[in-house]
C-alpha cells in the first residue's frame, strides 16, 4: 500500500492545520494510506547533537520521510511566513543526508485572514526547491477565512471549498502516480467523491451510479443507512472501495460506524480486521 506522509505546520491541538489535513486524508482515494507525522516531538536541530545518533526522535522522524511515497504538507501562516516548528522539519529531515529528496509534495496554507496564508505558503515551497522536492504546481491552495469552514464537529461543509480541495488532491495523486504508477483501475477510485454524510461517483450526465450514505448519530458514531451501485458498475469491487472511503473517514475523526445496511452487514463479515471500528448500537 502506497503511503502518503501527512505534516502539520501548527502544534496547537485545536489547530485549522489539523482540520484541513484530516480533510485532505479523506480526499485520497483507497490506494494511498495517510500516515500523519508528527513533528512536534522534535528537539531544535543542533548539528552539535547530530553526530552519534544521540537524539532518538529526528532518526525516527527521518525514517518516516524515507518511508512514505509523497507528502501533503498543511501549514499557518505566523508573521508572513511558516512556523518555527515546521521550518525544524524541514532543517532535521534536510541533514545527514536529504531524507526529502525526489519527493510530491501538496502544499496548502489557511489562515483566518482573506490572504489565505499566502506568504507561508510561498516560504514552504521556496524550501522545497532546495530541497529537490516536487510540489504540484496547479491548482495553488490558500484556503482564506478558514475559521468559517468548519461546524462544530470539525467538519467541513462548503461543498465548493471541498470540491476545489480534492480537485488539488486529485493533481497530487496524479503528479504523484508518474513517479510510482500504480495500476490502472486504481486510478478509476479518483472518480470517488465526497459530501458530507456520503461517497459517491457520479456520471458523465451529473446522474449517481454509486453511493454510500452515513449518517451522524453522535456519541462519535455513524450509521451506513445505504450502499448502491449501479449495473454498469456492478463487479468492479465499487462497493468496497466506498465502504473504506467511509471506514478511512472514521478512522480519521475517531468513530464507529453502525452497520445499518446489508452490505456493510456483509463487508463486515468478510473483512473481521476492522471489527474494532463497528457497533451494533
Amino acid at each position: 500500500m502506497t503511503q502518503i506522509g501527512i505534516i502539520v505546520g501548527s502544534l496547537r491541538q485545536a489547530a485549522y492545520s489539523q482540520k484541513v489535513a484530516n480533510v485532505l486524508a479523506n480526499l485520497l482515494p483507497v490506494q494511498l494510506t495517510p500516515v500523519f507525522i508528527d513533528i512536534g516531538q522534535l528537539p531544535l536541530y543542533n548539528a552539535d547533537l547530530d553526530e552519534d545518533d544521540t537524539v532518538p526522535a529526528w532518526q525516527t522522524f527521518r525514517q518516516q520521510l524515507d518511508d512514505v511515497d509523497g507528502l501533503i504538507i498543511v501549514t499557518p501562516e505566523y508573521n508572513r511566513g511558516m512556523t518555527g516548528a515546521l521550518k525544524n522539519a524541514f532543517d532535521v529531515g534536510s541533514k545527514r543526508r536529504n531524507h526529502w529528496k525526489h519527493q510530491i509534495a501538496l502544499v496548502v496554507s489557511s489562515s483566518p485572514e482573506a490572504t489565505g496564508g499566502f506568504g507561508a505558503n510561498q516560504q514552504v515551497r521556496q524550501v522545497l526547491v532546495t530541497l529537490n522536492v516536487f510540489p504540484v504546481q496547479r491548482p495553488e491552495v490558500y484556503l482564506g477565512h478558514v475559521n468559517h469552514l468548519f461546524n462544530d464537529q470539525n467538519l467541513m461543509t462548503n461543498l465548493d471549498t471541498l470540491s476545489f480541495l480534492q480537485t488539488a488532491v486529485n493533481a497530487f495523486v496524479a503528479l504523484q502516480a508518474k513517479f510510482d504508477p500504480q495500476p490502472a483501475d486504481d486510478l478509476n477510485a479518483l472518480a470517488i467523491k465526497y459530501e458530507p454524510g456520503r461517497f459517491y461517483i457520479n456520471g458523465e450526465n451529473g446522474s449517481t451510479l454509486a453511493e454510500i450514505i452515513f449518517h451522524d448519530q453522535q456519541n462519535k458514531r455513524i450509521m451506513v443507512t445505504n450502499t448502491q451501485v449501479s449495473e454498469q458498475l456492478r463487479g468492479q469491487g465499487i462497493a468496497k472501495r466506498l465502504m473504506l472511503r467511509v471506514i478511512r473517514f472514521a478512522q480519521i475523526y475517531h468513530l464507529t460506524i453502525i452497520p445499518d445496511c446489508s452490505y456493510a452487514q456483509k463487508f463486515l463479515e468478510k473483512h473481521p480486521e476492522y471489527q474494532d471500528l463497528f457497533t451494533t448500537n
